[in-house]
């Protein structure tokens, strides 16, 4: 072994030169250090290499956002020649040294052209002149069409480094167009003695193809017993390329020593030298310096990627390999023939493949560079800030691992694979992800169309009637932006409970009110007993109505028997949580006066900026799916949502996005939304903080509170958002999210198994009604004078259990409470869930038990309404990890409203919906309990309020 092999290899008339070239390694000092120590004397560059380069890096980032109205081409054009003048000024010196034998830097004409000799001879100029330097060289492929242009471009005077042959013919036709370019030099009267050109004779990948025949061969003769020619294809392995390689060597020497050249050598000529490139190694059962060693010899250079470059110095042999007999390569070759290795035909597919695979690479070299110029013109990236602590570099390694998957390109191609293997399960996927579309799918002109649409009447309100996701976005936009000027005022309904009902119905002008009827089902049974309820308020008049649903719903037929006045047939693929960008969340926004296309540019611009060929690692959904992940995984699975004044319903939409798509399978991740910002002290180590924050909002409070958490060490991202109409952006940034943290966690995010069991809990509760008047009874476990506690069997011993241990009382309702509150671990969470009205008074209430029950224990606290919790946390509460504390709270309605055509009210549909999602609970061993309050609510909440003050004083 040679002391430096790659400075070693000069001495037998070889050069070395790197198959590589990046903006980081020339600035960066590596490249000096490879000329300096490792003998390398030149860069050869292909699409390839600089797709790696550019498309998976943040080296040109800051030049790229230079040039954001460019297009794809210029920009990688701009950048390709400044890498390229910068590596030429680096050699220059050595190309001074060498009388111009080496110092040279390849850039390749573009392999969109490789078969139009006119177009690849007028780049080669263009791109020899633009980029001014002697020791630049063009590379052109050795194509039919590339040929001529060879010649044309050394007539003109251009270096040229020929690319992708393989064949020892086509090698004799790239020598030839070479020395009849510079004749007509000499015949001009021009000088040819600088004027270089090497022919790059591609390696590795002959023994990749003719390996693969041979092993095809070798199982043939396997099949028909034939040991000898079992042997005889084993032997032949390996020796394809080297042997190709010494054969093209030899007719080198016979051209360019011979009397051919003499009169272009005499007149200060330079050969043009063989370039063996592809000489990484593609077997690891091979050698990884085996087409370095084996191809050493006189006017040579072996141009070799840095993995390469870096074995040969450390174990390789600088040695002449070259010169000498060539009857074994003469005889391996007569033996493959024998064998049936057609070569001719193997050399063929093998450059056509190649041109092929450069043609992709320079596509995706400039849909990478597009899509890096449309993220850097978003802005998106420079709007976050992630201080995620020792878990940052976790974090990076997932982004990669998610690259390396492909994840991106997988998911915008809608491959279902990305979360499921099984086909079934890979299938439904497939038809979720409509949510990625709907740039193409929305009809936005409809949607504006209603803005001015005639209605008959002058419209004083607009109710929603939804549940779940397809309602929760309107709410947002409404809370967000209110209602434009001149335009109806908004109310939602998505509670079946009657006070709530009656009090929607006491806000509005009945005939001068449109009614949204939301349900992508059609057959949600609170969407439609809503529906039926103002349908008959209204007198049964269609014109009063809007439906948005799925085609072929039970809605869709109603509304057209019923002739509704809009009927808006959402996308079938588009999911109701994934839902904000499609009609469900659009048709509201517009009827509101709502500035549509504004909030339609954010999405779109959000979309460009999470777009197919956006890079991982630049990509933000990809960004805040991996952070939420990897800190999930790590034990941080309660992400708290935090947004600025104006967007603060955000969380709302974003906790039934993430609870419903993750909560699944034993795991998920747990938002926790709508909570003031406590001090360090009141949070656990199981916290992950996401602040949401508009530039131009108030922020003052929230920020010194998020500053607080972060100094503590508490895990924190910050999204800045310019103003609030980004939301739509946001809308697609955490949809996109949550679809990775489904791939991460390794569940299927678009759908919803145990929302199932409480509908069909409530069905057989709501027969058990029509059959016999009443719910089921169930006897409490403990009562006080306005206050009711329930708890099954199992729960009921927990708490006696727990009183016993924390010396509580066991009979009363605010020891078996405080019992319970104590008695959480780290990790564990909980979950109020008010089946009560959302009024003003009982909501302070309820937020005020939320406060004083996270100060106490530290735990997260999620509250939610019944039954719209129960198409968002719902999921996750049955679907996830058992770590949840449940209280679920009910009463007694005031008043009740009967459903059209239903053997029930609304007040036993709720009561049917609480008691089937507390069997669900119980059904999965989940601690829960109920209570229950008759008379003034909140006197009743005061009851649990004190229970907590109780457990507090216990631990003080």
């Amino acid at each position: 072994m040679s002391a430096n092999p790659p400075v070693d290899v000069q001495q037998f008339g070889q050069s070395i030169w790197l198959d590589f070239i990046r903006r980081s390694t020339t600035q960066g000092g590596e490249l000096a250090r490879l000329i300096a120590e490792d003998g390398v004397v030149g860069v050869t560059s292909n699409p390839t290499i600089f797709q790696q380069a550019i498309g998976n890096s943040a080296d040109y980032d800051d030049a790229i956002a230079t040039m954001l109205d460019h297009d794809g081409y210029a920009i990688f054009e701009a950048l390709a020649v400044d890498d390229i003048r910068e590596a030429l000024e680096l050699f220059r010196p050595i190309y001074n040294s060498t009388s111009a034998r080496d110092g040279y830097v390849s850039l390749e004409v573009s392999p969109l052209i490789a078969n139009d000799t006119a177009s690849t001879t007028s780049e080669a100029l263009r791109l020899f002149k633009l980029v001014d330097r002697p020791n630049a060289m063009i590379k052109i492929p050795a194509t039919d069409a590339g040929l001529p242009a060879i010649e044309d471009a050394i007539a003109a005077g251009v270096n040229v480094n020929v690319t992708l042959i393989f064949s020892v013919e086509n090698y004799v036709a790239v020598a030839e167009a070479y020395i009849r370019g510079l004749e007509r030099r000499l015949e001009q009267g021009l000088p040819v003695d600088k004027i270089a050109s090497v022919a790059s004779f591609f390696v590795s990948r002959i023994d990749v193809a003719v390996d693969r025949m041979l092993d095809n061969n070798i199982r043939a003769a396997q099949t028909r017993g034939d040991l000898a020619r079992v042997t005889l294809n084993n032997q032949l392995k390996g020796k394809a390329a080297i042997a190709n390689a010494k054969i093209a060597y030899k007719r080198f020497k016979d051209l360019f020593y011979g009397e051919r050249f003499a009169r272009l050598r005499a007149a200060g000529a330079l050969p043009q030298r063989v370039l063996w490139a592809s000489t990484g190694t593609k077997n690891p059962a091979y050698p990884d310096t085996l087409y370095v060693d084996m191809l050493i010899g006189r006017d040579t250079v072996n141009t070799l990627p840095p993995k390469t470059l870096s074995a040969f110095k450390d174990h390789g042999t600088a040695a002449d390999t070259l010169d000498g007999d060539y009857d074994d390569a003469e005889r391996t070759m007569d033996m493959l023939a024998e064998v049936g290795i057609e070569f001719d035909k193997v050399t063929a597919e093998l450059q056509l493949d190649g041109v092929e695979s450069f043609v992709e690479s320079f596509n995706m070299l400039l849909e990478q560079v597009e899509a890096k110029r449309d993220v850097l013109k978003t802005g998106v990236m420079k709007q976050q800030e992630v201080a995620v602590g020792v878990q940052h570099e976790q974090v990076e390694r997932t982004i990669k691992t998610l690259a390396e998957a492909h994840t991106n390109p997988r998911i915008w191609a809608h491959d279902g694979s990305v979360w499921k293997d099984n086909a079934n399960i890979r299938e439904k996927i497939e038809q979720r992800l409509g949510w990625l579309d709907t740039l193409k799918t929305i009809d936005l002109d409809r949607v504006r169309a209603l803005a001015d649409r005639a209605w008959g009447f002058t419209p004083s309100h607009v109710v929603l009637l939804g549940m779940g996701g397809s309602s929760l976005a309107p709410e947002v936009l409404y809370r967000t932006f209110g209602s434009g000027a001149n335009r109806p005022a908004f109310l939602m309904l998505d509670s079946t409970n009657p006070q709530q009902i009656a009090h929607v119905a006491s806000q509005i002008d009945l005939a001068n009110t449109i009614f949204i009827v939301s349900s992508k089902s059609g057959g949600t049974i609170e969407t439609a007993s809503f529906y039926r309820y103002f349908f008959e308020q209204t007198k049964r008049n269609g014109a009063q109505f809007i439906a948005i649903t799925d085609e072929g719903s039970q809605l869709e037929a109603d509304a057209r028997a019923n002739n509704f006045a809009e009927v808006f047939l959402n996308p079938a693929d588009i999911g109701g949580r994934y839902s904000a960008l499609s009609y469900f969340g659009l048709v509201p926004a517009a009827l509101l006066g709502i500035d549509v296309d504004r909030l339609w540019a954010s999405a779109e611009r959000m979309i460009i900026a999470c777009g197919a060929n956006i890079p991982h690692e630049q990509h933000p959904g990809i960004w805040l799916g991996a952070i939420m992940s990897v800190l999930a995984q790590d034990g941080r699975d309660k992400v708290t949502i935090i947004t600025s004044p104006s967007i603060s319903t955000f969380g709302n939409w974003a906790e039934q996005l993430i609870a419903e798509s993750t909560g699944k399978e034993g795991r998920g991740i747990l938002p926790v939304v709508g909570a003031t910002i406590g001090k360090p002290h009141d949070y656990s180590t199981d916290r992950l903080f996401i602040h949401v924050r508009v530039d131009n909002d108030d922020n003052a409070e929230i920020d010194a509170g998020v500053l607080a958490l972060q100094q503590a060490g508490f895990p924190c991202v910050l999204l800045r958002l310019s103003d609030s109409y980004a939301i739509g952006g946001e809308f697609f940034r955490w949809e996109y999210a949550t679809a990775v943290v489904g791939k991460l966690l390794e569940i299927n995010p678009f759908d919803e198994p145990n929302v199932t069991e409480s509908k069909n809990n409530t069905s057989r509760l709501l027969e058990h009604y029509q059959q016999h008047g009443s719910l089921p009874a169930v006897e409490p476990l403990v009562e006080t004078a306005n206050v009711q506690l329930y708890a099954d069997e199992r729960m009921s011993k927990l708490l006696s259990d727990l009183c016993t241990q924390h010396q509580f009382e066991h009979n009363t309702l605010g020891g078996l409470l405080a019992a319970q509150v104590n008695a959480t671990q780290a990790g564990d969470y909980f979950a109020i869930l008010a089946y009560l009205p959302m009024t003003e008074a009982i909501d302070g209430q309820l937020e005020h038990i939320r406060r004083r029950l996270r100060h106490v224990t530290r735990r997260a606290v999620t509250l939610g309404y019944g039954p719209r919790f129960l198409h968002s946390t719902g999921q996750l509460h049955k679907g996830g990890a058992n770590n949840g504390v449940f209280i679920q709270i009910t009463h007694d309605a005031e008043t009740d409203s009967a459903i059209p055509d239903a053997p029930y009210t609304f007040g036993v549909l709720q009561a049917a919906q609480a008691a089937g999602d507390l069997e669900a609970l119980q059904s999965k061993q989940r601690r829960a309990v109920r209570l229950h309050i008759k008379g003034d609510v909140i006197v009743g909440l005061h009851k649990l309020l004190d229970a907590i003050e109780l457990a507090g004083e216990r631990r003080q």
